[in-house]
């Protein structure tokens, strides 16, 4: 039987990507979500996957990989919604909020795990500051 794709979940809130993904058909095997309740949610709603309850600025690809115990398996696909407040045309729109250095953070992980592919949700990242913070993102890989 051929194996399912595996996907990752950063900022996983209750699981509506990892639900997408895995009518896609991927197995969504870790999840990192910082609040602990939705982070709760999410583990109820997937009982299959690793669920961590911490900011993806705390965790490593390591930890990720020994969570959901797929040792050396290839990731395919690292997929999710960062926070968008910093860059919303609904919020203070400040290229220096904190939140938008999570996006860095999610770029590390895609590199530290080695997916194949990466799915950032863009709501929100439309703005000139959005653009800025991506160019410096972009340099990353």
């Amino acid at each position: 039987m051929a194996r399912r794709p595996i996907g990752i979940d950063l900022f996983a809130g209750a699981g509506g990507l990892s639900l997408g993904f895995e009518q896609a058909g991927f197995d969504v095997v870790a999840a990192i979500e910082v609040d602990p309740i939705h982070a709760a949610v999410h583990q109820f709603n997937f009982p299959n996957c690793a669920v961590l309850a911490q900011s993806v600025a705390e965790v490593s690809g390591d930890e990720i990989r020994r969570v959901a115990g797929i040792k050396n398996q290839p990731i395919d696909v690292v997929f999710g919604g960062a926070p968008c407040q910093g860059f919303s045309l609904m919020g203070q729109r400040a290229l220096e909020d904190p939140r938008n250095a999570l996006v860095r953070e999610f770029v590390r992980l895609v590199c530290e795990l080695k997916a194949n592919y990466l799915c950032l949700k863009r709501q929100g990242f439309d703005s000139w500051q959005a653009s800025l913070v991506f160019r410096r993102i972009d340099r990353g890989f």
